[in-house]
């Protein structure tokens, strides 16, 4: 069945002259310098308490470039935007028409009770011109539910600092504290209409939605650092690792002993596609066009038979596209996926709304839950029945709406339950702010009650953190986790899970030792695939007694061990460094060695530095060259 995809609603465009008509300034109060060297702690910020992750520019999560309209990079602790006609910097973002994922706002909205202040350093080359920052209560962003305010830009660089109540004069004027915010935006430089690319650009350092000065933080919108005559000492970032979405069982090992992996064709013999034509399968998944009859709706069938939607809801998906991010309806737009089922017992459609995919720089695996609220599109067929608690007879993943030839590379999809333990389990967590002393208390619920604290006082070790959590004579269910941690300096900070750990009855097993610290590297080889060009190795390595780049020896041990080189680490691999924090960005690896027909075994080596005593294996895979 096609679809027709209508277009998502985006953001009102403001134009200068409205901006004009409604100016209005906020006085710059850059935090003063204190008399006499004095210490604090970081006051609360929104990027540090809900992502476990301050937007000091330091990597690529920091910012979706995807969200600004003129080119935008980030990197070496800055964010630099082209200026230009609608720069806009959307730094909490959300579209009307898709389901909440990731850093979403209608999923984790701004709590304008707590976070009442703009603080953010920048340098930019322009004079006599104006910024804005605009919030909007709804993902439409309709001027209804929308408000903000002007300020004058300041030429080099700057401390710009705002209290964000103190008024509100654009769009519908909505007050700051009148709800949570969806949608938070900066427009650095607001350029008069038509004046054209200036062909400068700004740089923003960094930036903080934070709590109000008061007695304790009296520099509250200054990051963690040394400053004239005051240090603000770091507040604690909280990340929880485990459980989380992606460790439940998965749908198709389950049922057939290997997930849905598209980089092999025996993983996914009995998946079937629709409005494809396929152009590759290789490290980066089956990689594919859309083509007709329908192109703007390529389908993936998935084989599935009768699944509990109240025990596999969690779906993620791991898929990249070549081109930009757009959302038009024209040739190049259409860059989002979607999920089609059947309910058992009836033959309607079930459609999801749509889940958005961003262009290769800002791609990373995505994660939905398909029982958490309505799933569903707007104008879905009826009766519309959803996910949780029913019976899915059929599943079909959508990758690329776009009505052109667009070129997509699905690597992986797992349809999961929610993680799940007998008797006991390991919660593990970092802090990304982390500094000697920092203590951890661990809390659960299940259900609506109330947080049971299960360890107190923890000595928190730099990286990650594992703390057991044992049912013991609680009943069994599903629970939360949540983690608080404590910096010497009073200054604390809680994140929770986002997928509740299911307890079951048993006996806990045993506690294993702690292992020794290792030295030695680590890291494993993912995949070995046959292709026109050779063999194509891939996986991940890192050493942790460097942040440099490591080398990997490739051989191919069938008979005997045949060196085929080394690669270094410098692919990008987020996913790793969620696993691992002292894992540098790029430890990644890939590389394409030539090798006669038949079938061998690949292995790859991590090659030491610095104080471990081997190099390790980080797996072999078997490959047949035809």
């Amino acid at each position: 069945m096609e679809r027709q995809r209508r277009g998502l609603r985006v953001a009102a465009t403001v134009t200068m002259a409205a901006v004009a008509a409604t100016f209005g300034l906020v006085a710059l109060t850059p935090p003063a310098p204190a008399a006499a060297a004095t210490t604090e702690p970081e006051a609360a910020d929104y990027a540090s308490d809900v992502y476990g992750d301050a937007w000091d520019y330091t990597n690529s999560t920091d910012f979706n470039t995807d969200f600004s309209e003129t080119p935008a990079t980030v990197g070496g602790g800055a964010l630099k935007v082209r200026l230009a006609p609608g720069n806009r910097l959307f730094l909490v973002h959300s579209i009307s028409g898709s389901l909440a994922a990731g850093r979403d706002g209608a999923r984790q909205p701004v709590d304008t009770a707590k976070y009442s202040r703009l603080t953010f350093s920048m340098d930019q080359p322009l004079s006599k011109h104006i910024g804005a920052v605009y919030w909007f209560t709804c993902r439409e962003q309709t001027v209804a539910c929308g408000g903000g305010f002007t300020f004058p830009i300041v030429q080099g660089p700057h401390v710009y600092d705002f209290d964000l109540n103190a008024q509100s004069n654009l769009l519908a004027k909505v007050p700051w504290r009148s709800a949570k915010m969806v949608v938070f935006r900066l427009d650095p430089v607001v350029l008069a209409d038509g004046s054209g690319d200036t062909g400068t650009q700004a740089s923003i350092d960094w930036l903080r939605l934070h709590a109000a000065p008061d007695a304790t933080h009296p520099h509250a919108g200054m990051p963690a650092g040394t400053y004239n005559g005051y240090t603000v000492t770091p507040r604690p970032q909280v990340v929880v690792d485990s459980p989380n979405q992606t460790q439940g069982q998965d749908y198709a090992t389950a049922t057939t002993g290997r997930p849905w992996n598209f980089t092999s064709v025996a993983a996914t013999s009995k998946v079937t596609y629709s409005n494809t034509l396929q152009q590759a399968r290789d490290d980066r998944g089956f990689t594919a066009r859309n083509t007709g009859p329908h192109q703007n709706d390529p389908q993936v069938h998935l084989p599935v038979s009768n699944v509990a939607g109240n025990t596999y809801h969690y779906l993620q998906f791991d898929m990249k596209y070549d081109g930009p991010f757009n959302l038009s309806g024209s040739a190049g737009g259409g860059k989002l996926a979607r999920v089609i089922w059947n309910v058992s017992g009836n033959g309607t459609p079930q459609i999801s709304n749509d889940i958005l995919t961003y262009s290769s720089g800002n791609a990373s695996e995505v994660s939905v839950d398909l029982a958490a609220g309505n799933p569903l599109d707007e104008d879905a067929l009826t009766p519309k029945l959803g996910w949780a608690g029913r019976t899915i007879s059929s599943l079909r993943f959508d990758p690329n709406e776009d009505p052109g030839q667009a070129v997509w590379h699905l690597k992986s999809v797992h349809l999961r339950a929610a993680p799940a333990a007998t008797g006991s389990t390991n919660v593990t967590f970092h802090d990304n702010a982390w500094v000697q002393g920092t203590a951890a208390d661990l809390s659960v619920k299940t259900g609506s009650g109330g947080w049971q604290r299960i360890a107190t006082g923890v000595a928190v070790a730099k990286g990650v953190n594992s703390v057991p959590f044992v049912l013991g004579s609680r009943p069994v269910g599903a629970y939360s986790v949540q983690v608080t941690l404590r910096h010497p300096d009073g200054s604390s900070a809680s994140s929770t899970s986002d997928a509740p750990i299911v307890m079951r009855a048993g006996a806990a097993p045993a506690p294993a030792p702690a292992p020794a610290t290792s030295h030695n590297p680590r890291g494993t080889l993912d995949s070995a695939t046959a292709g026109s060009a050779g063999v194509t190795v891939s996986g991940w390595a890192y050493d942790p007694d460097t942040r440099e780049p490591i080398s990997v020896a490739l051989y191919d041990n069938t008979s005997g061990s045949k060196s085929l080189g080394r690669v270094s680490t410098s692919v990008a691999r987020p996913d790793v460094v969620r696993a691992h924090p002292d894992a540098p960005a790029a430890s990644g690896y890939t590389r394409t060695v030539v090798l006669a027909k038949g079938t061998h075994k690949l292995c790859t080596y991590g090659i030491n530095v610095g104080a471990g005593t081997t190099n390790p294996a980080l797996g072999c895979r078997s490959v047949t060259v035809r």
